[in-house]
């Protein structure tokens, strides 16, 4: 089997997509920090707030000065790592990405080597990410039937939009029934067909897309199927954060540096996403996400 990304037959001079990325992460990273900041005020102590605040405007008063950039990194890192440390074991998928990238671009410097070992490092996050989401799904069975994903609809609004393509509104307006979900309550169960078709290839995608990246010949097809998964996940799930940074690091696998082009196109979506948060700019249509 080929290498994901080989130094030799990929690997080109003026790659610049560890620049790229290490933009895109700062800004990533400095939204999430603001964002947090808003909208969870008031589940942080204020020393927390203010170590949150502090850090994600070092953070962006590093990330346009590219000789800085590697200093804004160094900044970000406690924290992020706190947060880990914070969470774990429940962490979240976003942040050990986030934690994973930050530490790799750490490491690498801007010549051609380090822009094809960064490479290599992306793809292979992509498909590990891609098949172990994957194979836990099926490990856990949860998504055979449905259940797990008929607890969001019990308890989210943007998880009944969408699946009420798929689900009968009875069985939508009974599982509304059981939330806050309440110890015995239930069934979970949903019959109708095309759910269960649904919810079953959410890891069935997963796993192929990580099988497909692995070969050249069928790495175009792994790609459009990850980035199906990514789309999925926003539509249903609205995890902006991780399925931002998921794409930049499936752009690894194209030969240019795709990641420059979703830098502001990321940015003007992160920069609405804290006008939201933000009172004077309550007139903005407020979307349901995830930071």
């Amino acid at each position: 089997m080929n290498h994901l990304y080989d130094r030799e037959r990929d690997g080109f001079a003026g790659d610049t997509i560890v620049r790229s990325m290490r933009l895109l992460l700062l800004i990533h990273l400095a939204a999430g920090h603001l964002v947090r900041h808003v909208t969870w005020a008031n589940d942080l102590s204020q020393s927390w707030r203010a170590v949150t605040m502090g850090t994600a405007l070092a953070v962006c008063v590093a990330t346009f000065r590219t000789r800085w950039q590697r200093v804004a990194l160094l900044i970000a890192l406690p924290l992020q790592v706190y947060q880990v440390y914070e969470k774990f074991p429940a962490v979240a998928n976003h942040l050990w990405v986030e934690t994973l990238l930050l530490l790799a671009l750490l490491l690498v410097a801007e010549g051609d080597d380090d822009n094809v070992l960064y490479r290599q490092f992306a793809c292979w996050l992509a498909v590990i990410v891609f098949f172990y989401s994957g194979l836990q799904k099926f490990w856990y069975g949860t998504y055979f039937d449905g259940q797990y994903l008929a607890t969001k609809i019990a308890l989210f609004e943007h998880y009944r939009v969408f699946f009420a393509w798929f689900v009968p509104a009875e069985d939508i307006a009974r599982l509304q029934s059981y939330a806050p979900l309440y110890a015995g309550a239930g069934p979970f169960r949903i019959e109708s067909l095309s759910y269960l078709v649904v919810v079953n290839l959410v890891w069935i995608t997963e796993i192929v897309a990580a099988l497909l990246l692995l070969f050249r010949r069928t790495r175009f097809w792994g790609l459009v199927f990850g980035l199906l998964v990514i789309l999925g996940i926003e539509l249903v799930a609205r995890e902006v954060f991780f399925g931002v940074l998921y794409v930049a690091v499936c752009l690894a696998f194209l030969r240019r540096d795709g990641v420059r082009w979703l830098i502001p196109v990321a940015t003007a979506l992160y920069v609405y996403l804290i006008l939201t948060t933000i009172e004077a700019f309550d007139w903005l249509p407020t979307p349901v996400f995830y930071p």
